[in-house]
């Protein structure tokens, strides 16, 4: 796989790659910019090129023409991806409250403190 070996789902490790740089990256950026920070330097400039385009028609990217360059951004951001993702997990199972055990099973402790808090604060139901 090239760039940082990020798996995303729904993308290639290219467009993968090309998506964790895009998150990294404080501003908007232009092809070249987007080819210095991927790691695998045997990429063409066209290969990022297209890249970018198949990510913007897919709706990950977003462009816009500054002078005579296209600079890209990110749709949205690594944190939304990752709660879609796994929105879309526990829709597609069966059993909800099993698939949550056993994600909540395989999490880290600080991530179960910090998973604990969160709900902690969501408003519940009144139980009668």
């Amino acid at each position: 796989m090239r760039g940082t070996g990020a798996m995303i789902a729904g993308l290639g490790p290219l467009e993968a790659a090309v998506m964790e740089v895009l998150w990294r990256a404080p501003e908007p950026l232009p092809v070249r910019g987007v080819l210095e920070g991927l790691t695998d330097h045997e990429i063409a400039y066209t290969t990022t090129s297209t890249v970018l385009e198949n990510l913007r028609r897919k709706e990950w990217v977003d462009r816009e023409r500054i002078g005579r360059l296209w600079f890209y951004r990110p749709l949205r951001d690594r944190s939304t991806h990752a709660a879609e993702v796994m929105h879309e997990a526990l829709t597609g199972s069966r059993d909800s409250e099993a698939t949550l055990l056993r994600f909540v099973d395989t999490m880290q402790p600080e991530d179960v403190r910090a998973l604990r808090a969160l709900l902690s604060e969501v408003p519940g139901e009144e139980e009668p």
